[in-house]
């Protein structure tokens, strides 16, 4: 599979629903491509780590919504008119708010963030991470052989799959 369409037909399939119930989500598991085209971007979120963020980015704890809908009497449309409300933050929502009632610029934070990190002097790109990593056959499509870390010849590069079904 290569495209954020085939993936969501895919989801509809397994887990119910139309294929645009899931679009957003495997577009955005894609969006690294658009740093470094070729399959190296799928280190980002094509990962243990990766599946862990896209469920912070994407979840929704459907008990607390309910429980705030029973708190203030709210309609069951509300549901729906939230998570809309959440994917249109995701494309669109580019602030945070501080205790003091100030809006910040997310990026701002992030950036600030990184900065602090490599003594204020860049913020590397993904480019700059991945332009020393092998590409090795798993990370392929598994085409090839899935190595070891001796049978690759470093011993920083592991192989640490975890099985799914």
């Amino acid at each position: 599979m290569s495209k954020a369409d085939v993936h969501s037909c895919s989801s509809a399939q397994k887990f119910g629903g139309a294929p645009s119930d899931y679009l957003e989500l495997h577009e955005f598991m894609d969006s690294s491509k658009a740093f470094l085209g070729d399959n190296r971007h799928r280190a980002v979120f094509h990962s243990t780590a990766g599946a862990y963020y896209i469920q912070k980015i994407f979840g929704v704890d459907f008990k607390a919504l309910g429980d705030l809908m029973d708190k203030y009497a709210l309609p069951d449309a509300f549901i729906t008119d939230f998570l809309a409300l959440l994917a249109h933050n995701r494309a669109h929502g580019v602030h945070w708010m501080n205790s003091a009632g100030d809006k910040v610029h997310v990026r701002s934070i992030a950036e600030q963030h990184i900065l602090e990190d490599f003594r204020q002097k860049f913020i590397p790109t993904l480019q700059d991470y991945f332009c020393t990593m092998r590409l090795l056959p798993w990370m392929d499509n598994a085409l090839g052989p899935l190595l070891t870390p001796s049978e690759a010849g470093n011993s920083a590069l592991s192989f640490h799959a975890v099985a799914v079904d």
